[in-house]
């Protein structure tokens, strides 16, 4: 099986997977899918060796405990310049009260614009995969701040990231 191919594979499954979500969001009355605020992100990322920065959207919870937040991230640096959109989803543990911990993943697409040294400008477009891992805490005025881990297990993704960032609704 060629990389391509099991990439589409892992894509398909983990679409099935987020799909059966949404029967059981559905029939909760109380998570639902809603702009719940926006917030900013920075930090660096290996392999690419970049400083990136984006923005994320928290649009509300497909169950208990388990939000979707989708982000856009720019790196630089490296010699390319790239662009990461993902449809992230996080499990927060909620149980915890002054720093909350969460897991998840993210799916979605990686453009990158290299300079190849030889025949100038390339660019890729692929699909892209995230394993995330990370700790929030709520600061006034509905203000949080969060460390973020992101594992980049597609070909195009770089290969860790650490982040830090701000939500606020």
């Amino acid at each position: 099986m060629t990389i391509k191919k099991f990439m589409y594979l892992t894509v398909a499954i983990i679409m099935l997977i987020l799909a059966g979500f949404a029967p059981k969001a559905m029939a909760q009355e109380t998570p639902e899918i809603r702009f719940d605020g926006w917030g900013i992100r920075a930090g660096l990322s290996s392999d690419p060796d970049q400083v990136y920065g984006g923005v994320h959207f928290n649009l509300g919870q497909l169950t208990k405990d388990v939000r979707f937040r989708p982000s856009v991230e720019f790196g630089f640096g490296d010699d390319q310049i790239g662009v990461q959109m993902l449809a992230e989803v996080h499990y927060v543990f909620s149980k915890f009260q002054a720093w909350k911990p969460y897991l998840g993943g993210g799916l979605g697409l990686t453009y990158a614009n290299y300079d190849d040294g030889h025949h100038g400008d390339s660019s890729d477009t692929e699909g892209s995969l995230n394993a995330i891992g990370g700790i929030e805490t709520d600061l006034k005025h509905g203000m949080k701040l969060f460390f973020e881990f992101k594992l980049g297990l597609a070909h195009q993704d770089p290969d860790i990231k650490f982040g830090i960032g701000l939500s606020w609704k």
